[in-house]
């Protein structure tokens, strides 16, 4: 069967949806796929169908995004991405809170200064507004990608759902030590397993259009990182 073929039906072993004990799953979208617990939270609740979403979309993106409606409108997805955005954040800074004081013992350095209570907790504020631009821009990006790679088969929409689901990965980087690497790891994987089944298209095409835009923004980051610290060294 073709990857990007949405006629899955309801269930399905292993990454299904909607807990077991409660049926084969949820609604049906316009499309008369599966629509994930999130949005359907009447049914699930608001808690389990936040857990419920995070775990299929970690542990079975494929057949999360198979079953995926893609004319839904975008709200939804994107309450989902500013929800997890805003938590990881502020655990984030209640985190940093915990180890000020020992990253203050070991030393004054700039990653103190970039990662500490102050700036986590600005983190923290602006999270609404940089997770929704973080998915705007990244679906944006993906979706250029994919159109001039011929691999666009559902429109931006669908492009939109991978980019805002897979914020689910954030949760790892509460992790201590190497969370944050394995959390980008994740969701690079997310997106390209999102892609390529949502769209159908190839594996390939799913793969540059994810991983360009993101060797662009590491590469950016690592620069303007190394200059900050060039020039605090300096000062």
């Amino acid at each position: 069967m073709d990857p990007g073929d949405h006629d899955h039906g309801y269930g399905g072993s292993g990454g299904a949806f909607g807990d077991p004990a409660m049926g084969r799953g949820t609604g049906r979208g316009p499309e008369g796929l599966q629509v994930c617990p999130w949005e359907d939270r009447q049914r699930f609740g608001f808690l389990n169908a936040l857990y419920l979403t995070t775990r299929d979309v970690l542990t079975a993106p494929g057949s999360f995004f198979g079953r995926m409606p893609s004319r839904l409108g975008y709200l939804q997805p994107l309450f989902y991405a500013i929800v997890l955005g805003v938590l990881a954040a502020l655990l984030g800074w209640i985190w940093s809170l915990t180890g000020s004081s020992l990253r203050t013992l070991v030393s004054g350095d700039v990653l103190h200064g970039l990662f500490g209570p102050v700036p986590s907790f600005l983190g923290f504020v602006a999270s609404p507004f940089t997770t929704t631009l973080d998915v705007a821009v990244r679906a944006g990006l993906m979706h250029l990608l994919l159109m001039l790679l011929g691999g666009n088969k559902l429109g931006f929409e669908a492009t939109f759902r991978v980019a805002a689901y897979g914020k689910a990965a954030g949760v790892v980087a509460l992790v201590p030590f190497c969370g944050s690497l394995v959390a980008v790891l994740w969701e690079l994987a997310i997106d390209i397993i999102g892609l390529y089944r949502i769209h159908g298209t190839d594996p390939w095409r799913a793969m540059v259009a994810v991983l360009a835009p993101a060797v662009l923004c590491f590469s950016s980051i690592a620069a303007a990182v190394l200059l900050l610290i060039l020039g605090a060294a300096a000062s």
